[in-house]
């Protein structure tokens, strides 16, 4: 894993250089620079693979046409590059890194569909005057680009493009909309405007000043085939052993996140399945905390070295700059800082940590998916409306009349946005004129392509990235993803049990009090400390002329959102949503203070006191 930037006519070296050591965190091995004319890379290098100096970036072909800045791991490289012998082509190193040259240099663009990994990189074509950016299919990596006048540059991180000539650093209010509608932002426009994600599974080309950006892969369409339970649960299981075996390989120290929930306990498992001593971390809020009691049983039962780390609500106010400053868009989960402990922790022992993001939206593993269990009575209309309304909080009661009710009866009163702009919307309802059947399929499917980048993966990296940590993903192997699509829901959700094709997948593995229970999401404790935390914070942050000199809330609607807390009867939900948005409008805060009041390449911030 690695930091990359890189720039065409857009900035000179000493500005890349700049940029680059902005990402001396995600590369703390190694430095490199590459100039010709006015094309440059920057390269910051985490040795997880080919450790030697061998495996320095930029990384150019013998006869220098081709240079490229990757971060990532191509996971099937030792394939690739057999292939590429047999074609007679000659290796250098041991790296991946040069497979992605020279496979590029045999199968042009083509070369994308061939490999298996996580990955960003941008490969210059001197011959061709042209740039190739490309992202993995899922979006485990991120990219970013900014293009005017002709000239392009990109980066792992926002963060950099602030360093460019002439850039004026301003917020995208579409992205702020979509953070504070959907905890995360589904824009492709990021918080800072004009730069720009480069979505999972599309390349990018810059050639004479032009910019065009299309698909090579794409989550694929439900297509629900007739198995068997049994069948079904034994390819799976396969398939995630032969998964996390190729995702084992690293000559860096690897480890696992533990929650002591299915995934990471499957991943746990499955590793240790290898026959490897594997080292296990889990975060947790005092030692009666269910969570880490469950991860000491699936230590225990896999016999790993494990390490726990606790955390308390008031590391929360101290510790949100300095997640901010690395995770640079607002996330309306608080889970952040506790991911954030954790992987500092694991940084300490290891370079490499499986991790098991993806298996909620790949196997209905989130609490809002019950709403397309078919034993309830609901008709397409209101199973859509009700969708809509828990589909990460949404702004306003339904407009079906029956759904309006429904909401009400079962989510109780649901705290609103604290924007100006009247219902701020940001992207379609997930289920806007589907149909009764499949609608559990297209809901994970919509998922997959939008919250699972957005939200899931992009909290894990930056959190893990923070500490030079490498965070590897086996539920979105290739095989394990176009394996899934093909599974029908009452599979993933049967009798009202989340994730029931997963559990009996992982059974023969886990002991039974762990695969028997039930979802428990990665969060903090809402507790009386953390809501006076909350409400101290907004006093600190966010008072009324500073709410309103910034223009991004209304400040009656953030004042009766702060001393709107719902009543202790109200229903779970309720008190979560009015949590997210409290902690989405000051994430969004802080946000503007590190990344608009800021100067550009400031270090980041140790204690809340450097910006309040």
């Amino acid at each position: 894993m690695c930091g990359i930037v890189g720039a065409i006519r857009i900035a000179d070296g000493d500005v890349v250089r700049r940029m680059t050591r902005l990402l001396a965190h995600r590369g703390p091995d190694d430095e490199g620079f590459w100039q010709d004319g006015d094309v440059v890379f920057g390269h910051r290098r985490l040795s997880i693979l080919d450790l030697s100096p061998a495996g320095h970036q930029p990384m150019q072909t013998d006869d220098g046409e081709l240079t490229i800045v990757f971060n990532g791991e191509i996971y099937d490289f030792p394939r690739v590059r057999e292939e590429l012998e047999l074609l007679g082509h000659r290796f250098r190193t041991h790296s991946d890194t040069e497979v992605l040259l020279l496979g590029y240099r045999q199968w042009g663009d083509a070369m994308l569909e061939r490999i298996e990994g996580i990955f960003a990189f941008g490969l210059w074509d001197a011959a061709a005057g042209r740039l190739l950016l490309a992202r993995d299919r899922s979006g485990v990596k991120p990219l970013y680009w900014h293009s005017r006048d002709g000239g392009l540059a990109f980066a792992s991180e926002l963060k950099p493009f602030r360093l460019l000539p002439d850039f004026v650093s301003a917020v995208s209010r579409r992205a702020l909309r979509s953070t504070m509608r959907f905890a995360c932002n589904l824009e492709e426009e990021s918080m800072l405007a004009g730069v720009h994600k480069l979505p999972p599974g599309k390349k990018l080309i810059w050639q004479d000043g032009r910019v065009q950006v299309s698909s090579y892969w794409s989550y694929p369409e439900p297509r629900a085939r007739a198995w068997s339970p049994n069948d079904a649960a034994r390819t799976l299981r396969d398939v995630l052993g032969r998964t996390v075996r190729a995702q084992m390989i690293s000559d860096a120290p690897l480890g696992a996140a533990l929650s002591g929930g299915l995934d990471s306990s499957g991943v746990v498992a499955l590793m240790a399945e290898q026959g490897a001593k594997v080292r296990t971390y889990t975060v947790g809020h005092g030692h009666d905390d269910p969570d880490l009691i469950a991860a000491r049983v699936v230590a225990e039962h896999c016999r790993t070295d494990h390490h726990e780390i606790m955390i308390e609500s008031e590391d929360v106010l101290d510790l949100l700059p300095r997640v901010m400053w690395f995770l640079e868009e607002p996330l309306g989960q608080m889970e952040i800082v506790q991911m954030h402990l954790n992987y500092e922790a694991a940084s300490k022992h290891v370079k490499v940590l499986l991790v098991g993001e993806g298996a909620d939206e790949l196997f209905a593993g989130y609490d809002r998916y019950r709403i397309f269990d078919r034993a309830r009575p609901l008709t397409p209309g209101l199973r859509a409306a009700l969708y809509e309304r828990v589909y990460m909080y949404a702004d306003r009661q339904p407009r079906h009349l029956l759904g309006a009710l429904a909401s009400r009866v079962a989510f109780g009163h649901l705290a609103g946005s604290p924007m100006k702009d009247p219902l701020p919307r940001a992207a379609e309802p997930p289920l806007r004129g589907l149909p009764r059947e499949r609608a559990l399929e297209r809901a994970l499917n919509h998922d997959q392509r939008t919250y699972l980048p957005e939200l899931s993966l992009k909290r894990a990296d930056a959190t893990g990235m923070a500490h030079g940590l490498e965070l590897r993903v086996p539920f979105l192997g290739r095989e394990v993803v176009e394996l899934a699509a093909t599974f029908p829901g009452d599979l993933h959700r049967k009798g009202g049990v989340e994730k029931w094709l997963l559990r009996e997948a992982l059974r023969p593995l886990l002991p039974q009090r762990i695969v028997e229970r039930r979802k428990h999401g990665f969060q903090m404790r809402l507790d009386q400390r953390l809501v006076d935390t909350l409400q101290a914070m907004c006093d600190r942050l966010m008072p009324d002329d500073k709410v309103a000199a910034r223009g991004f809330f209304d400040p009656r609607r953030v004042r009766a959102l702060r001393d709107g807390r719902p009543r202790a009867g109200a229903p779970f939900i309720a008190h979560r949503v009015w949590s997210f948005r409290i902690w989405a409008m000051l994430m969004a805060e802080v946000w503007a203070r590190l990344f608009l009041d800021t100067p550009p390449g400031a270090p980041p911030p140790a204690h809340l006191a450097d910006i309040a």
